[in-house]
């Protein structure tokens, strides 16, 4: 077979190429081949059909095989077209979940505050049912816990846990929160009477609950904890 060139870039092709690999020119058809010995008895009385003639082809590169070409841009037009980095925002300050929507942020201080202070609170309360009890009956507050302390420590933990319970089901806030600006941060009545108790348990374990409050990474005490309830900012209304 007789070596042929594509008529577009002058690439030599192989004669059974029906398409340029430098330019990509579709090569027209071949014309029929010649039959084989076997074949000669049916040519007989039939002359060969002649190949058409190629059509010309335009001396140019077919599209998509063009090579890209590099063009210098403009260093201004790089500069407004890159988009800038975003600014590292600095990490947001634990904060804790706050009624109707508004988000609060409350430190360390002031659950202490709250907690030693209830804490001091309910010992006077203990200490003053005790002396009155004491007196009614005519002998000692030590002889009234030693000898009758199946009837005062459960007397006692209702006394404590009434003075706690009422106000945070009825206002969302101990005795003492108002003064501190803090409530919880629960709607519903039955999971404050739950946190109420364990509040309860936090208040009087203060030595523990004030080492949960340090060492937990949204200082949280231990009634918070074991409940899942948290204290927060009380929010402020918003002018609209």
């Amino acid at each position: 077979m007789t070596p042929r060139s594509c008529p577009s870039c002058g690439t030599r092709l192989s004669p059974l190429a029906v398409e340029c690999p430098e330019c990509g020119l579709a090569l027209s058809a071949r014309g029929p081949q010649r039959p084989f010995l076997f074949q000669a008895s049916g040519l007989q009385g039939r002359p060969l059909e002649e190949a058409p003639l190629p059509r010309p082809a335009l001396r140019a590169p077919a599209l998509g095989r063009v090579a890209s070409i590099q063009l210098e841009a403009d260093p201004a037009d790089v500069a407004r077209l890159t988009p800038e980095p975003p600014l590292e925002a600095e990490a947001p300050a634990p904060t804790r979940p706050a009624l109707g929507g508004a988000e609060a942020t409350l430190t360390l201080w002031p659950l202490v505050t709250l907690e030693a202070a209830e804490a001091f609170l309910l010992a006077l309360l203990v200490m003053a049912a005790l002396a009155i009890v004491a007196s009614q009956l005519g002998t000692t507050m030590g002889l009234l816990v030693t000898r009758a302390w199946l009837l005062v420590i459960p007397f006692l933990l209702v006394l404590c846990w009434t003075t706690l319970m009422v106000p945070l089901v009825l206002a969302s806030q101990s005795p003492l929160m108002p003064f501190l600006g803090l409530v919880v941060a629960e709607d519903q009545l039955l999971r404050r009477l739950n946190y109420s108790l364990l509040h309860l348990v936090s208040v009087a374990l203060f030595p523990l609950s004030f080492l949960c409050l340090v060492l937990s990474p949204r200082h949280q005490s231990l009634g918070e904890l074991l409940s899942g309830v948290e204290i927060i900012s009380k929010p402020v209304a918003r002018l609209r």
